[in-house]
């Protein structure tokens, strides 16, 4: 059966993976598991290896499935003027949430042997996640109250095309230097205050972290301006803990900030890297915090506020979510006194969205999720813009899209006067 897929071409995966990713529309409509069972749904084709592939979707199941569980198997569609597959085929299955983080992932190997009949190949999962998880609100798999699309991602590993080469070393080159005291020429120091068995406060400790003048002023000029013009090359920093200044300033020195302390310090994280303008790894933490916590009515109103207040739009998103879905236990749980009048219009979004689901369109930003917002941003140089507001992406993308056709325009005309 066909059914309304849009498929996209996702960004390559490090390791020399080919991703797609899949939303398959409406996905409520065919959930009904006794009528569905061992009934499949096929996507559009796309093309990897030299080869075309699908994926066929059994929404009830198929025959030899767990009752209540989804499975998906990957088509091959062999090409005729192709010479086959010169070597086995790994490939990976995912599913996303909506807000683009992994909830389920499995992955097989496709042995070269079974390439040579060229014949179609079928092989996945019969029991690849169960439906009860996927329409858990919780899970923030589907948008709206009974879902409105389901959105998968399938990489396949192409074959090596090149002989292997280094990459640039200026990154690793970089990170040598973090802490390097022979040429550093500025220095932290990081106080702490431990407690003592009584829980009565010890004295203050001053933990230095040594760093390089001209390295802040390029990835971090809030920081490097803590040091003024002059002497001495010491400051000291009262208000963060010396774990999230460590990860904080490896940041700076193009390292990446490991899961578990992300996810661990997230608040703590994102307070640090906004007071200093780290903008991409406040955003970073952002995802961390709204990955690994439950909206509920219990905490809505505080994440909302926290959100506002350091203009974290992923996670006022989240909040608003839960409000447009979850409205008969909001207004008998959640008190609204302190909601902000100005972001009445970020829940008529995510309750329009419920309702009506995304237009579609690429040039509709109306109910366009902030993920999507921000990566526009980011493919149209407007990268400054997305630590904003979810009107003020909109107005940077809009004023962008004039700002091109208006170049477009004199470009003609001038075109026009030389002819």
């Amino acid at each position: 059966n066909e059914a309304e897929f849009s498929i996209d071409v996702a960004k390559p995966r490090e390791g020399g993976w080919k991703s797609f990713q899949l939303k398959l529309k409406e996905f409520e409509n065919y959930a009904d598991i006794s009528s569905m069972s061992n009934d499949w749904l096929v996507s559009p084709r796309f093309c990897c290896r030299g080869d075309e592939w699908s994926l066929k979707i059994y929404p009830g199941g198929s025959y030899d499935a767990p009752e209540g569980y989804l499975s998906i198997f990957l088509q091959h569609h062999p090409n005729s003027l192709h010479a086959g597959q010169k070597s086995a085929v790994k490939f990976e299955i995912k599913i996303l949430d909506k807000f683009g983080a992994t909830k389920k992932v499995m992955g097989l190997t496709i042995p070269k042997k079974r390439f040579d009949s060229q014949r179609s190949i079928v092989i996945g999962f019969k029991d690849f996640m169960s439906i009860s998880d996927i329409f858990d609100t919780s899970q923030n798999i589907l948008d709206g109250r009974w879902g409105t699309s389901l959105i998968i991602a399938v990489s396949i590993k192409e074959p090596p095309t090149a002989a292997f080469v280094p990459k640039n070393p200026f990154q690793d080159m970089m990170q040598n230097k973090f802490l390097d005291e022979e040429s550093s020429d500025v220095c932290f120091e990081v106080s702490t205050v431990e407690a003592n068995e009584d829980n009565t406060s010890r004295a203050r400790t001053l933990i230095p972290f040594r760093a390089h003048r001209f390295i802040l002023e390029i990835c971090a000029p809030m920081l490097a301006e803590l040091f003024g013009d002059g002497e001495p090359p010491v400051v000291t920093v009262n208000d963060i803990k010396p774990d999230v200044f460590h990860q904080l300033l490896w940041y700076v020195y193009g390292g990446t900030v490991p899961e578990t302390p992300l996810k661990e310090y997230a608040k703590d994280i994102i307070d640090a890297a906004d007071k200093y303008s780290i903008v991409n790894l406040k955003l970073e933490a952002e995802a961390a915090y709204v990955e690994s916590t439950t909206i509920t009515a219990d905490n809505a109103m505080d994440n909302l506020l926290y959100a506002d207040a350091k203009n974290l739009a992923v996670l006022k998103e989240a909040v608003m979510d839960f409000l447009a879905d979850n409205g008969g236990e909001v207004i008998g749980n959640v008190s609204l006194d302190q909601f902000p009048g100005h972001l009445v219009r970020d829940l008529l979004v995510a309750t329009t969205r419920r309702n009506e689901g995304d237009s579609g369109r690429d040039d509709d930003f109306t109910t366009m999720r902030v993920s999507e917002l921000r990566r526009k941003l980011h493919e149209k140089g407007l990268g400054m813009n997305v630590d904003g507001s979810r009107e003020a992406m909109i107005e940077a993308l809009r004023s962008g899209a004039a700002e091109s056709c208006e170049r477009l325009r004199l470009m003609i005309y001038s075109n026009r006067l030389d002819d």
